[in-house]
């Protein structure tokens, strides 16, 4: 019998193509957007579940608190918290510190033929490779890091130092003054896979790093909060009281001093594969692309897609079936059962759904490197080698022939086979309220699609023009050299002082300024901050940056009150420059009293306030302006900043150049723009603004195609009305709006019932920004507009059909 059902189907959809090709396209483009949502999705959830014993790897962070009320939270730990644990708690099998790089460095090969600055690098314990899982290329694991003059480079760098030959036992020098060094390669890594939140170009060991660095060197392991800290944990262990366990050790070593400033630090455990999708601390190792709204917001979409298009083969079902009324009063005049009816039409359901879901297959195939350049990456369809996958996909398409097919099929069945013989082909099927209802429906996710869309378009472009408080364009910011920091210390100053001399001397180059930071980097130095008078435990955080005297200048920093450094000043101990969220946060009153005040500072001794600059945006607009101090230093981590104005970049590169490679000889000439250069943090937001328009885009073709059918269903049932009404004399475009004013009045609706989701979603949305647009009007007039002229477009193409028939056409059976 079900073989009669699929010959009878396999003739429909022959005999029908038009509709069947819409209704399988409809459902192969459904189909095909899900699949490729579900693999983003499932490559996103798959972050670290490589590592052999990844379910059992944790990491520390902390919360420091005081008075309740969290003053700062981070990856960073203490050195000897992780050691102290690995010999207190027995519940840890294994421990690993990891500190990131500082800055950028030189890296050479011995004879110095190839010479890179190179910025992913981090020193890490021995331990690294017993804790994580990472597949070597040459080398071995085990004694990789064993000594401090070892270092483990990815097979990448291996290439771009050492070409195609097996780079064990070969030399690579670093140049960076106290780190500089000689290494040994020991371990050569394949390529890094895309889902780890470790990324990283070198490893080197973490005894080098606290026996030649100043500070680590000569504090007590407590003083600094640097390292990043991972835990492999035994099968039973209960988490609280691990975290319990690492409270107790840093009460046990510094109690008192947290006593003193009243403050308590509580420990918690982050399992490792929940970094990438659920960490969103400021010192993060690597800044995490990931975010599980946004994963919330991508399966929604692919729920909204799929959804739109089953709804697209009832309403084209339906419409399709008044065709059939003939055939189905035949067969039920020769006997045929409801029930032999709607397995006949659910078995059409199926056919088509199963052919939709093999073409979703191939339009996914096609579409998957345009789904990898919006995203970054190099996915491929690792899911169709699961069974899991083909058991939820085969589900997903019975499912989909059961939705589908059950109203077309139960409305079918149900006509009365008195009539179906007649010449009047005036029966309706279904209810007109039920198929509306439907296209309100698909009409109200495509509002909400559109509508955000157009929000995260909107925000993001409102962060990239938004005034930042700093010059940000025609800035071109060259690295510093580090080579050079190995020759005297007069030398060194000799040497910048005579590149910026020679840049300034240039029309093209208006002002050059040498800091330790540029807008759009993280921070490195965090000080500890207080208004001179009140009590210790008073301080909170400030951010520092080292700068020069010219830094002002080449930014335009705004003065609101004081003035800046003057060229006879040498260093942060002649005053502070701070900004407006400063004076706010360390209770100095106005811009004006704040010039009165002095600061007591980590990095010093009580500095006095030379000046107070505007608010300046030093990171993206996610972030609330922080406290930050501009301390005047000759320093040896300089970045050179240059204040462009020509309309000839490449010869004032070319000028830059040469001035570098005259000073600096031994060091690589590398640039950026700073605008660029600051936009990229807005990657991932631009990446999730296209990747929504790109789906919201294909829903609206789905939609369509939905109301195309609808269109077309209420054309056919009102051919004889349309004849008449030619007849009569009703023009063209009357008839065009009789047609299409139903529509609008449904898109109305769906505009009503969408704007209270739309306005929910986004106040939700936005609410991860601290600088945002606010929720006007606009938001839900512009999709609705949009939508409004799509909608038009198809309506009328079906309309005008319609009106343009002849009339006898319609009226030859009266």
């Amino acid at each position: 019998m079900f073989k009669h059902y699929l010959k009878i189907a396999f003739r429909n959809l022959t005999r029908n193509k038009v509709f069947s090709i819409i209704n399988i396209l409809g459902l192969a483009v459904g189909m095909g957007v899900c699949l490729l949502i579900y693999q983003y999705i499932h490559f996103e959830m798959s972050f670290d579940e490589f590592h052999e014993n990844g379910e059992r790897v944790y990491r520390l962070t902390r919360e420091d608190l005081r008075g309740g009320e969290v003053i700062d939270r981070g990856i960073s730990v203490q050195e000897n918290l992780g050691p102290l644990g690995l010999d207190a708690i027995p519940e840890i099998r294994n421990t690993v510190r990891i500190h990131d790089s500082f800055e950028d460095l030189v890296f050479t090969t011995r004879n110095k033929e190839k010479v890179f600055q190179e910025a992913n690098y981090w020193y890490a314990d021995s331990t690294f490779f017993d804790v994580f899982t990472f597949p070597l290329k040459y080398g071995n694991a085990k004694n990789a890091l064993a000594e401090s003059h070892h270092i483990v480079i990815t097979e990448e760098i291996a290439h771009k130092y050492f070409g195609d030959v097996n780079p064990i036992g070969k030399e690579i020098v670093v140049h960076a003054n106290t780190l500089s060094g000689t290494f040994v390669v020991t371990a050569v890594l394949k390529s890094l896979p895309t889902n780890s939140h470790l990324q990283f170009d070198f490893l080197m060991p973490m005894e080098f790093l606290t026996t030649n660095f100043r500070p680590f060197r000569e504090g007590n392991g407590w003083d600094w909060y640097n390292f990043a800290t991972y835990i492999e944990l035994d099968g039973k262990s209960n988490l609280s009281s691990v975290e319990s366990k690492f409270e107790q050790i840093i009460l046990d070593h510094i109690g008192e001093e947290l006593l003193t400033h009243e403050e308590h630090v509580k420990i918690h455990l982050q399992a490792v594969s929940d970094i990438h999708l659920y960490s969103d601390f400021p010192d993060e190792l690597v800044h995490n692309g990931g975010n599980k709204q946004q994963i919330q917001f991508y399966a929604l979409i692919a729920i909204f897609i799929l959804v739109i298009a089953w709804v697209n083969y009832i309403n084209l079902s339906t419409a399709q079936s008044l065709k059939r009324v003939k055939e189905i009063g035949v067969r039920k005049s020769i006997g045929a059962f409801k029930r032999q009816l709607v397995m006949q039409f659910m078995t059409e359901s199926l056919v088509h759904n199963l052919i939709g879901a093999v073409v979703a297959i191939g339009l996914a195939h096609l579409c998957l490197p345009v789904l990898n350049e919006f995203i970054g990456h190099t996915l491929s369809f690792s899911l169709f080698y699961s069974i899991e996958f083909w058991v939820i996909y085969a589900l997903v398409i019975l499912l989909g022939a059961l939705l589908a097919g059950a109203y077309p099929s139960f409305v079918v069945a149900g006509f009365q086979s008195i009539g179906l013989m007649g010449s009047k082909n005036n029966t309706r099927a279904g209810s007109a309220t039920f198929r509306k209802g439907l296209i309100v429906f698909q009409f109200i996710i495509s509002i909400l699609l559109v509508s955000g869309t157009y929000l995260v378009h909107r925000q993001t472009s409102y962060m990239m023009k938004q005034d930042l408080g700093v010059n940000m364009e025609e800035v071109l910011v060259v690295n510093g050299p580090r080579v050079v920091l190995e020759l005297d210390r007069d030398i060194q100053l000799s040497k910048f002082k005579n590149f910026r001399n020679q840049l300034t001397a240039h029309h093209s180059i208006i002002d050059v300024s040498g800091s330790s930071h540029t807008p759009g980097q993280k921070f490195s130095w965090v000080g500890e901050i207080r208004k001179l008078g009140t009590p210790r435990e008073a301080y909170k955080n400030g951010y520092v940056v080292f700068t020069d005297s010219h830094f002002a200048n080449t930014y335009d920093l705004q003065f609101v009150a004081g003035g800046g450094y003057e060229s006879h000043m040498t260093s942060y101990e002649d005053g502070l420059i701070i900004n407006e969220a400063a004076v706010r946060a360390f209770d100095l009153g106005t811009a004006e009293q704040a010039l009165r005040e002095q600061l007591i500072v980590s990095i010093g001794d009580t500095l006095s306030i030379l000046g107070v600059v505007a608010d300046v945006h030093w990171q993206s607009l996610k972030d609330a302006h922080y406290p930050m101090v501009f301390a005047l230093h000759q320093f040896d981590n300089v970045v050179f900043s240059a204040k462009v104005k020509t309309k000839d970049m490449q010869e004032t590169l070319a000028l830059v150049q040469t001035a570098y490679q005259e000073n600096f000889p031994n060091d690589p000439f590398t640039y950026h723009f700073l605008d660029e250069s600051f936009n990229r943090q807005y990657q991932a937001d631009l990446q999730f603004g296209n990747l929504f328009a790109a789906f919201s885009g294909l829903a609206i073709f789905i939609a369509c195609l939905g109301l195309f059918a609808l269109v077309s269903f209420s054309a056919t049932l009102r051919m004889k009305e349309i004849g008449i009404r030619k007849v009569l004399g009703a023009k063209i475009g009357h008839l065009m709006m009789l047609l299409s004013k139903e529509y609008l009045y449904l898109l109305l609706i769906a505009n009503v019932l969408a704007l209270p989701t739309v306005w929910y979603w986004g106040s939700e949305w936005l609410n991860n920004y601290a600088f945002k647009i606010d929720m006007n009007i606009d938001l839900f007039v512009i999709p609705g507009l949009m939508l409004l002229v799509v909608s038009t477009f198809t309506v009328s193409y079906q309309t005008f059909s319609t009106a343009k028939a002849n009339p006898v056409d319609s009226l030859r059976s009266e």
